[in-house]
């Protein structure tokens, strides 16, 4: 079951409840993912996993009003003349995820409310912005950055400064075995910042068993639905 929430705290959000919400009282997981992501080629997917090898769970898609601020931690000059500086609005996003999307599904929705139960995923520097969640709420019990801008400028540092809110959180990293070709230096630094941010994560963390690198055929733009059913099989798994 699809439906469109409009304007929670001008965020559009995309909701997806799964098939037999109406006819069991139960109450169910959430998936937050940043950014407008293909909803229903994900659902698609994955629908015939649930309760098999999946927890089924409630999905909200969350649009950016500005990607390039929503998802960045901290400004950043831009990655081309072309485009947009990174403005650093990621903890207000977060701010407004944390304090205002969440309690209003929440409050709207049989939900569970516990960070374990709460999941959030991005794609790209959504995914770094997952990440940057883990070091300022302990909201989120299971986090997925996937293809994430993990090249950007300072993240590594920041992690190697920072622990996480939530030490017991389960994180699942994936790349794209050709993402470090990159003509741009910065982002062809993204294999090596990936490598590390595991490392880093594996030694934060409570258990190494509470983070996953995945590696996948392809560059950036490659097979990004299939990406995202991995990390939901992952995080989700019975």
């Amino acid at each position: 079951m699809k439906g469109t929430i409009q304007n929670i705290n001008d965020h559009h959000c995309l909701l997806y409840l799964p098939p037999n919400y109406n006819a069991l009282d139960i109450n169910y997981p959430v998936v937050y993912i940043n950014g407008d992501n293909n909803m229903e080629e994900i659902i698609n997917s994955i629908e015939s996993h649930f309760d098999v090898d999946c927890s089924t769970f409630i999905l909200v898609t969350i649009e950016s009003k500005n990607w390039n601020h929503d998802f960045s931690p901290w400004p950043a000059p831009a990655l081309s003349k072309n485009s947009e500086d990174f403005s650093g609005g990621a903890y207000e996003y977060l701010s407004n995820l944390t304090n205002i999307i969440k309690p209003f599904i929440d409050a709207h929705y049989r939900t569970k409310t516990e960070p374990e139960h709460t999941i959030m995923i991005g794609y790209s520097l959504g995914g770094l912005a997952t990440l940057y969640s883990l070091y300022l709420v302990g909201t989120f019990g299971k986090i997925g950055s996937l293809s994430g801008s993990l090249w950007y400028d300072g993240w590594i540092e920041f992690m190697s400064c920072n622990s996480p809110i939530n030490n017991t959180t389960k994180v699942y990293l994936s790349l794209g075995k050709s993402e470090e070709r990159s003509r741009n230096q910065r982002m062809a630094k993204v294999g090596n910042c990936t490598e590390k941010t595991f490392s880093i994560l594996s030694k934060q963390l409570v258990s190494s068993q509470n983070i996953m690198l995945e590696w996948n055929n392809g560059g950036h733009f490659t097979e990004v639905t299939k990406r995202f059913i991995k990390a939901l099989l992952w995080l989700m798994h019975i």
